[in-house]
């Protein structure tokens, strides 16, 4: 394991899990909710990005996810900017880290840094199906972070069928055995951008979104669930920019103030996503 992923001070933690969310928010009632995370970052954000164990993943394939993590910061910045163009919404990105320069370190180590780009081969959990998680660290004034790790491996066969044709019998036991590959593969680039493109907006302060209406996952990238090797593009909404202007207000992260909103609703396509304020 990664030491600096050893962070044993983190206050919160979101994923984006492969799991369907349909029956987990079966009994809320039907107005979608948009939650935020009731941080934010007092100035610019210092984006910092780190190599994974080169062991577990392809170099050709690990430059490619360098470019999507790029891509996904940048379209935050410009998101932002064409939606309060009078706000700061740059980050800076620094340089990518290379493994053996931090597989030993702590975010100590990287005070500059806060939002922590680290990416896994895979999710060591086999309880979890996290594709993302996102943990947050503003205990100290000196130091606020959030940490996001991207898993670029999964398991493919989430749904299994079972071809009685393909079986062998046991020639003991006589018992049907079925061959199921469980291998992890890699995730495909665009997977990998919808969740970069999901933590950062945890790493940023916004929190999940959730809805019960048929289309209501398109409407924002703070969808909780993916099907990770499906075509599914994520796109930053118009919900997403309220809601991060609301938090941060129209300077944008150098002068966070409160936005005073009088008689204000969000609504998209006549549902109501954050409320009335």
């Amino acid at each position: 394991m990664n030491a600096l992923r050893v962070i044993s001070i983190l206050l919160i933690v979101f994923s984006l899990s492969t799991v369907s969310i349909a029956s987990v928010f079966g009994q809320l009632p039907t107005a979608d909710k948009y939650e935020n995370l009731g941080i934010r970052h007092d100035s610019r954000p210092n984006v910092c990005l780190f190599e994974p164990n080169p062991t577990h993943v392809d170099w050709d394939y690990w430059k490619a996810v360098e470019i999507e993590s790029w891509k996904a910061v940048l379209d935050w910045q410009v998101e932002m900017t064409e939606f309060l163009p009078e706000g700061d919404w740059s980050m800076y990105i620094h340089s990518t880290v290379p493994y053996e320069e931090h597989w030993n370190k702590t975010p100590d180590d990287y005070r500059h840094c806060s939002i922590f780009l680290t990416f896994e081969a895979w999710n060591e959990d086999p309880e979890s199906k996290a594709l993302g998680l996102t943990g947050i660290d503003f205990a100290k004034s000196s130091h606020k972070f959030t940490y996001i790790v991207v898993y670029l491996h999964a398991v493919k066969n989430t749904s299994i069928v079972l071809n009685f044709d393909d079986a062998e019998k046991d020639p003991i036991t006589g018992l049907t055995k079925f061959k199921i590959n469980l291998a992890r593969e890699q995730l495909p680039l665009q997977t990998v951008y919808n969740i970069i493109l999901h933590e950062l907006g945890h790493g940023l302060g916004l929190g999940h979104y959730e809805s019960q209406s048929p289309n209501g996952l398109n409407r924002s990238t703070m969808t909780p669930s993916l099907k990770p090797f499906s075509n599914e593009v994520f796109e930053i909404t118009i919900a997403d920019k309220f809601m991060l202007g609301y938090l941060y207000g129209t300077d944008g992260y150098q002068k966070p103030q409160p936005v005073v909103i009088d008689d204000y609703c969000l609504f998209d396509h006549g549902i109501k996503i954050i409320g009335c304020f």
